[in-house]
């Protein structure tokens, strides 16, 4: 009897305690990488080879033993999915955001995943005068920029429209990250000119707060990958085979 009084009284605080502790293996975390749809190779909607950020995420959820479902959303509307707690976190570089955007209470960052660039880039002919300040300047709808109060955006629905947009002179400067501007370039044969350096950081997951409790497994999956080489590995094997990743041809 005193063996079933004993069980008794602890079972209400083991339910605290699973109450106050998120399962990783309980817990779902819900997803969409897609990017614009066109920002290869950090997404490539194939099947066997997906694109970076894609098999990181899962590389990371697999470590850390945390469930992951990435969704079918479309992209230009996945900071709303964000904010409306409809996906649990997505993947990006603090460099991109505002002070205000970096100090919001609702997310938290895990630790950097990978470095990231992106560039202003224009055709072979330098443009005179200032770069961005006061100037139509080619972007992705729905992408943030850190310094887009500078300038004019003229929005695209993806990277592979800004360079065809920066060639047929819609527009003679554009932001763009490195690796996306040489696929298109190639792909569609287009030249231009990494002008300047528009942003460099490092790529995090950017975390609904109220999953916070999940950042030291998913910050140790990360540190681990980086440091086994697995992370570096998966983005050189795009990186080398960059002009033989499928498109759409639309």
């Amino acid at each position: 009897m005193r063996f079933i009084l004993i069980l008794y009284f602890l079972l209400p605080f083991a339910s605290v305690a699973s109450e106050d502790t998120p399962d990783p293996v309980a817990t779902t975390l819900k997803y969409c990488l897609s990017g614009s749809g066109n920002y290869y190779p950090y997404y490539t909607h194939d099947a066997d080879k997906p694109g970076i950020l894609p098999e990181i995420v899962k590389a990371i959820l697999t470590t850390a033993n945390i469930q992951g479902e990435n969704l079918e959303l479309p992209a230009k509307r996945t900071i709303q999915y964000l904010n409306s707690e409809q996906i649990d976190f997505d993947i990006l570089s603090p460099s991109w955001l505002t002070d205000e955007e970096k100090r919001n209470p609702k997310f938290v960052f895990s630790a950097p995943i990978m470095d990231i660039k992106e560039f202003v880039v224009t055709q072979q002919k330098t443009p005179k005068g200032p770069l961005l300040r006061g100037q139509q300047v080619g972007t992705v709808r729905g992408y943030y920029y850190h310094d887009d109060m500078l300038f004019e955006r003229l929005d695209f629905s993806s990277e592979r429209e800004l360079l065809q947009a920066l060639k047929m002179g819609r527009v003679d400067r554009i932001i763009i990250g490195d690796l996306p501007a040489r696929y298109w370039g190639e792909k569609l044969g287009i030249d231009f000119e990494l002008n300047a350096e528009h942003s460099s950081g490092s790529l995090h997951l950017r975390l609904l707060a109220k999953h916070r409790a999940l950042l030291p497994k998913l910050n140790a999956a990360i540190q681990v990958l980086r440091d086994s080489g697995r992370v570096a590995e998966i983005e050189q094997s795009y990186v080398t085979n960059l002009h033989s990743l499928p498109h759409d041809p639309h």
